[in-house]
């Protein structure tokens, strides 16, 4: 597990979209199409508005989906659709695929259509963010498991000001073949810091269960 210590964010964007680019280049490099997952939240944000503009990725070989969806109209300031929209989506990769909830359907209907859009996938990146409670995507401590074998499900959270959220589960974040944790703050590493010295408890931090070699973390 790679960690990359940034000291200001204009150092945190730039080695956050090389590292990016880098792994959508290698996952390309045969011709292949490619699956990238994308959180929202403000730390993302700048990274995004870079990313979109890169002319080195084959952006019309790209997919993107996102991780998890705040349960509200596209149109809203809370939506991560909108904020993906206004930041990654505005230059060359306009031209990638999206595959993103449907929020304005009823929120059963909303998760099985994601649910079925995102039948088999195995994302090739994701990219992630940790809040300061510990959860991942929308999946927030204390995790319950029983939602084995899904692909997406609804949770809740009264810790937001949104309180119904659409996450894909742990074991599809688990899967995908490259993890980027964009985290900026004292509070998010010293997180970091203790998750990675305590033993593994991922009802409680699901972190943990993406510390791997697959796993990139790039700290601000």
């Amino acid at each position: 597990m790679d960690i990359y210590h940034c000291n200001n964010e204009a150092h945190f964007v730039a080695t956050a979209v090389k590292q990016i680019i880098e792994a959508m280049n290698g996952f390309q490099a045969g011709g292949e199409n490619i699956t990238v997952g994308l959180s929202g939240g403000k730390t993302p944000r700048p990274v995004y508005g870079e990313l979109g503009k890169s002319p080195e990725v084959d952006w019309q070989r790209v997919t993107f989906f996102l991780v998890d969806e705040r349960y509200v109209s596209a149109q809203s300031e809370a939506s991560n659709r909108k904020m993906i929209e206004a930041t990654l989506l505005r230059g060359p990769a306009q031209a990638a695929k999206r595959i993103l909830p449907d929020t304005s359907l009823p929120l059963e209907k909303c998760i099985e259509d994601y649910t079925a859009s995102l039948k088999n996938m195995t994302p090739d990146i994701v990219i992630l963010g940790l809040g300061g409670d510990g959860h991942i995507a929308s999946l927030f401590p204390p995790l319950t498991l029983d939602a084995e074998g899904a692909t997406v499900i609804h949770t809740v959270t009264d810790k937001f000001e949104v309180r119904d959220r659409i996450s894909v589960t742990l074991p599809l974040l688990k899967h995908a073949k490259r993890r980027f944790f964009l985290i900026s703050g004292k509070t998010k590493y010293e997180l970091l810091e203790k998750m990675r010295k305590i033993p593994a408890d991922i009802i409680n931090y699901p972190a943990q269960e993406l510390f791997d070699e697959r796993t990139t973390w790039i700290v601000m």
